[in-house]
């Protein structure tokens, strides 16, 4: 990234940071009118509503248009190839120039074209493979995923993008199933992105985007473990079926089957009681995510009723929460080991947000049911050449 984008974004953190601060009653009125003197606003910043719908609109654009010149160049696919390679240099080249302008960085444009850029290239290379070097399928498979990997990571340095970085982390995943050994690849490679990425979540050199992206990689990595060790995944030989082994590998043993049930059940507890001692939300956030798997990994092997296992489980979470908030609540000053049950610096707007939609729910018109016309007289007329009238 340029230094002048990751200055914007750090005057952004510090922006966001004051609001959270000024909601949270931490500063007055005109504490937080000095911080935003102090560090003006370097960019627009559109709602996400907006963002989204830029960034559908770019892309309808976008494939339109490479549609229009596909259908109207009608060379086979040779000249698709083409296309797609110039449609991907092109994209991205519209994606660095929206991020040098500062009223166009965020407005979704720049996702749009950066996304199918990317997708283009990726196209026009498997063609390139497949049409003009004749490289074989497994051999010209594993080069695009390859490819996806670089161009992905690429754009998250580039233009700080977590979602390109959680694509990049997909990526690596696909390629390391593709090796015989897929299954333990899955398992280090999870490991090693934790360990590595782990180690600078807080980094300050980095910029903030940076930062999330890798957070995202951290909860890539620790998906990717999770897959590699589940028990249905390891009975069905996931791993193996998006790789070279598909379904000739053998198997599990009796000892992996015992291995996997175990950590199929420590490892959700272990990534939120990690994400509770290092404060990190994502990382609760995920462990929460592999708790439901490994619910729904449960229901697989233990016939139980759906509702009554997601009943279960919704009430344990509600029993939990207010046991915890009623622990906090009775310690002194409502607080115990940094925790505490008064929120802090929370978001009141997106609050009310949530609160708006059981209330518009409520209030919606009801449908009414259709009416079946009546008869309504109107009377008749009568008359003939030249003579009428009407009763």
């Amino acid at each position: 990234m340029k230094a002048a984008w990751i200055e914007a974004e750090r005057v952004e953190e510090v922006r966001a940071a004051a609001r959270g601060w000024k909601i949270g009653g931490a500063i007055g009125t005109g504490t937080f009118e000095e911080i935003l003197g102090r560090y003006p606003e370097p960019r627009p910043l559109p709602a996400l509503l907006w963002r989204i719908l830029v960034f559908v609109f770019v892309s309808l654009a976008v494939l339109l248009l490479f549609s229009a010149f596909a259908f109207s160049a009608r060379g086979g696919l040779q000249t698709t190839m083409a296309l797609l390679f110039v449609f991907g240099a092109a994209c991205l080249v519209a994606t660095e120039a929206q991020e040098n302008a500062p009223r166009l960085a965020l407005r979704g444009g720049a996702g749009a074209t950066s996304f199918w850029g990317i997708v283009f290239l990726l196209g026009g290379l498997f063609l390139f493979l497949e049409e003009t070097l004749k490289v074989r399928e497994k051999g010209g498979v594993t080069i695009v995923v390859l490819s996806s990997l670089a161009l992905w990571a690429l754009a998250a340095w580039r233009w700080g993008s977590p979602v390109y970085a959680g694509f990049a982390g997909i990526s690596l995943f696909l390629l390391l199933a593709r090796a015989p050994t897929g299954r333990l690849l899955w398992l280090a490679g999870g490991i090693a992105l934790m360990l590595a990425f782990g180690r600078v979540l807080d980094r300050p050199s980095w910029s903030p985007s940076h930062r999330r992206g890798v957070e995202v990689l951290v909860a890539v990595g620790l998906l990717g473990a999770y897959a590699a060790v589940n028990l249905y995944s390891l009975d069905h030989r996931l791993v193996e079926k998006l790789g070279s082994a598909g379904l000739d590998s053998p198997g599990p043993r009796f000892g992996e089957r015992i291995e996997s049930i175990a950590l199929t059940a420590l490892i959700p507890l272990a990534a939120v009681v990690w994400g509770i001692r290092s404060r990190r939300l994502f990382a609760v956030d995920t462990g929460l995510v592999l708790t439901a798997l490994s619910l729904l990994t449960f229901r697989v092997y233990v016939h139980i009723a759906t509702w009554l296992l997601l009943t279960l489980a919704g009430a344990a979470l509600l029993l939990f929460a207010l046991g915890v908030n009623r622990w906090l609540a009775r310690s002194g000053g409502r607080e115990r080991h940094g925790f505490t049950a008064d929120p802090l610096f929370a978001d009141e707007r997106r609050l009310r947000a949530l609160e708006l939609v059981p209330v518009v729910a409520a209030h919606a018109p009801e449908s009414q049911p259709e009416v079946e016309p009546r008869y309504q007289g109107g009377g008749g007329s009568f008359g003939g050449g030249g003579a009428g009238g009407s009763y």
